[in-house]
């Protein structure tokens, strides 16, 4: 792959579109530049005013009466879906492109669909665009992409009828296969079929092949640009197996040892599992890194497998060494038996057969779980819905263990005619449940738990490290991102905090936490993968997962009864044991548990000491919680039972407009003697888990609040020196992780008031501190 994250050489000089391109618009500049507005808004508030309207007009053209039916019959269904939780959902109107009015086109968010030559209104968008579309090429601008029957994919670009509105488009020039594209992501994605990961992406069918995004003129921006149409490489082509690698991914040496443990173990599975099914050939893809991969499949998973292709997709680098999951296995095993009605079979039978499991295997991991109360009983790993809920690490885990239970209880021949409809009357289910509970109490006994490393907590000089993006390619698992750990580094850093976020909207009713597994979200992978290079930089890693409330904040969840609660502790605990368990295998050093309950620690300290005890048998690394500035900071009563304690600092530093520094200074000596307060009490070091200020004309007043409408670097800068001078020296503090550095250094442009110090004034001060 050519990645340019600076400078791109333009490589391809413009050519003629003439002939062979479709001519869209009498008259129109054909040079790819993109058309000049007199308004350009900017990308966050094109996105702002589509989620103030929540809604889509989906324009669609086809010659073919028959294909515009089947348009209708797709996007029917969909239209009658209401706006739901979230933040992706959208309400969907459709038009055909020759019923659409003028003022439709000027009122609407606009999604286009349809072969280029078929559709006349996206012939007069496409022309005030960078892109010319032809049958065997696409110009992107300067570049042309050369391929047969190539699909072009657009987001939120300004719309030439409204350019305060976005619209989105999605052609080509075979009109059929355009529509199976989109129908494709109207099934997966419903109502957030418009979001992709890059402004524009060009495909070769599913295949992904140039990815790119616009500038601030919304012409193309020469920093973001991945172009994957060469650099496939078939390495070796067996009777079984074809192996192809991605941009020199793997060589013959990694294929040759990859085959080899094939050779080893898919002989046991095929005289295990007895099938009249023949096997069919797979087709290994080898990736350098979940970037790569997820840009070019859209899974950033470690692993994944298409059963329609019979593919396996697979990272190889030094983050996943001698981690096997398993999924080739389970391709295997889908072929041979497919899909068991009970979804811990189906997860548990291929991982049955690995011996790496999360490198050490999952009867070592199972182990971990059993000794620290953290295992599932067997009507819970067969309940679906449960499990869909559950960590996928700790499912995947039990799930190995379960398979194993039942092949040495059963044997393999019961197991197997049990595995497509597994049905147990109450009677056979509590005998079952009696003998799985039986079985635990042994396999711990057989299995004994390691002893816990001891691991200090140096000085923690560094930021909470902010998953910005919400893409591949500048989120936490993105080369943009360990560009920005190795800035944060090179100012003086030795820590960082990694937060992942899930979300709730309701504080008064417990809801289920969901894990993050959006390719472009803070999702395990790209957890890991920035931990694994902070790790590599030498810095000390916290992981800081986090709930965002819509509405509100964690200090205002509050629940109406003790039942409720014990059920809002019991889905919490449920959800930080998966990070707790990712952190331990993963050697991530310290594990926040929790970040401003205020409600929930004030009015139920022996529901947190309960979780925090069950998660020390899990993870042995050093625990904390971050608590909110003021009230819950200063009247915790577990902060005896963490390693250090957190304080989210944002008391204000003045009341006034224009404080001298002198009076900020005396403000934060008096903060100073309620944290010290706190210290004495438990005698525990104290990080600041979180503090900041944004860059505006009075960040000192209300650290925590919303941003009004200034931009002060200075301002930010001289809170910066005063917390800096004010913990000195202090014997109470153990270190400092300001709120916050991006994932991508572009963020928020050059000015811009928000918390973070990057290309501002305070990057020096952070310097100058960080590297005394």
């Amino acid at each position: 792959m050519k990645r340019k994250h600076l400078v791109l050489t333009l490589i391809v000089a413009l050519l003629a579109v003439g002939m062979a391109s479709v001519q869209l618009m009498s008259g129109a500049d054909n040079n790819g530049s993109g058309a000049v507005m007199d308004s350009v808004p900017t990308k966050r508030e094109l996105r702002r005013n589509f989620f103030d309207k929540r809604k889509i007009l989906v324009v669609y053209a086809a010659n073919d009466s028959l294909l515009a039916q089947r348009y209708k019959e797709l996007l029917n269904p969909l239209s009658q879906k209401e706006i739901t939780q979230s933040w992706r959902s959208t309400k969907v109107d459709y038009k055909n492109a020759s019923t659409v009015s003028e003022q439709e086109l000027e009122d609407n968010v606009v999604f286009l669909v349809g072969a280029i030559d078929e559709h006349n209104v996206l012939q007069r968008y496409l022309s005030k665009t960078p892109f010319r579309v032809a049958k065997e090429k696409i110009n992107i601008g300067p570049k042309q992409i050369e391929n047969a029957n190539p699909l072009l994919s657009v987001g939120f670009y300004p719309s030439p009828f409204n350019p305060q509105l976005p619209f989105s488009f999605l052609t080509g020039t075979d009109a059929i296969q355009i529509f199976d594209f989109f129908a494709e992501r109207v099934t997966k994605n419903g109502q957030g079929f418009y979001r992709q990961n890059l402004d524009y992406e060009v495909y070769d069918r599913s295949k992904r092949l140039v990815l790119g995004n616009f500038d601030a003129q919304y012409k193309i921006d020469t920093s973001t640009y991945f172009d994957f149409s060469q650099g496939d490489d078939l390495i070796l082509d067996t009777d079984r197996y074809k192996f192809i690698a991605h941009q020199n991914a793997v060589g013959k040496k990694g294929v040759q040892q990859i085959l080899k443990r094939l050779e080893r173990v898919v002989p046991t599975i095929h005289d295990d599992i007895s099938s009249e099914v023949a096997p069919s050939k797979i087709t290994y893809h080898f990736y350098r890194s979940m970037e790569e991969k997820g840009l070019m499949t859209g899974n950033t998973n470690q692993s994944h497998i298409d059963t329609v292709e019979n593919a396996v997709h697979t990272i190889v680098n030094e983050v996943y060494k001698d981690n096997h999951t398993g999924k080739d296995y389970a391709l295997i095993l889908h072929q041979k038996l497919g899909s068991s009605n009970k979804d811990i079979l189906t997860v548990g039978l291929p991982i049955y057969f690995t011996t790496s499991w999360q490198k050490k295997g999952y009867e070592y991991w199972a182990e971990r779980l059993i000794s620290s109360n953290n295992v599932l009983t067997a009507s819970q790993l067969l309940n679906n819905e449960l499990m869909q809920q559950e960590s996928s690490l700790i499912r995947e885990c039990l799930a190995g263990l379960f398979t194993k239970f039942l092949m040495e209880t059963w044997g393999t021949e019961k197991y197997l005619s049990a595995y497509r409809n597994f049905d147990l009357g109450p009677v056979d289910m509590k005998l079952l449940e009696k003998k799985w509970q039986g079985y635990l109490k042994d396999f711990s006994k057989e299995h004994p738990k390691e002893k816990n490393k001891d691991r200090e907590l140096p000085y923690l000089k560094g930021f909470n490290f902010a998953h910005e993006g919400y893409n591949i390619y500048n989120g936490y698992g993105s080369g943009k991102a360990t560009e920005s750990l190795l800035k944060q580094k090179n100012m003086g850093s030795n820590a960082v905090a990694i937060v992942p976020y899930s979300g709730t909207h309701d504080i008064h009713k417990p809801t289920v936490f969901h894990f993050s597994d959006h390719a472009g979200g803070e999702n395990d992978e790209s957890v890991v993968h920035a931990a694994t290079m902070a790790h590599e930089m030498g810095m000390y890693t916290v992981l800081k997962p986090q709930i965002y409330v819509r509405g509100s904040w964690p200090g205002g969840i509050e629940m109406k009864t003790d039942a409720d609660w014990e059920q809002f502790f019991d889905h919490y605990y449920r959800w930080i044991r998966h990070y707790a368990f990712l952190a331990e295998i993963y050697d991530i050093d310290a594990l926040c548990i929790g970040v401003e309950f205020t409600k929930a620690t004030l009015n139920h300290p022996d529901a947190w000491r309960k979780m925090i005890e069950r998660t020390r048998g899990l993870y042995s690394g050093q625990l904390t919680y971050a608590a909110n500035w003021g009230e819950e900071f200063e009247n915790i009563a577990f902060w005896d039972d963490l390693d250090f304690i957190g304080l989210n600092s944002y008391y204000p530093l003045s009341k006034k407009d224009n404080p001298t520094d002198t009076e900020m200074v005396a403000k934060f000596d008096t903060i100073k003697t309620k944290i010290k307060t706190v210290y004495e009490q438990f005698k525990k070091p104290i990080v600041f888990t979180e503090i900041g200020f944004r860059s505006i004309d009075t960040p000192w007043k209300n650290p925590h609040a919303e941003a009004d409408e200034s931009i002060n670097q200075e301002m930010q800068q001289r809170c910066y020196e005063i917390i800096f001078k004010g913990i000195e020296n202090e014997p109470w503090c153990q270190g400092i992780l300001w709120w916050k550095y991006p994932s991508y250094l572009e963020y928020r442009g050059v000015d811009n008031n928000a918390f973070t110090p990057n290309n501002k004034l305070a990057d020096e001060t952070v310097r100058k501190w960080f590297t005394k």
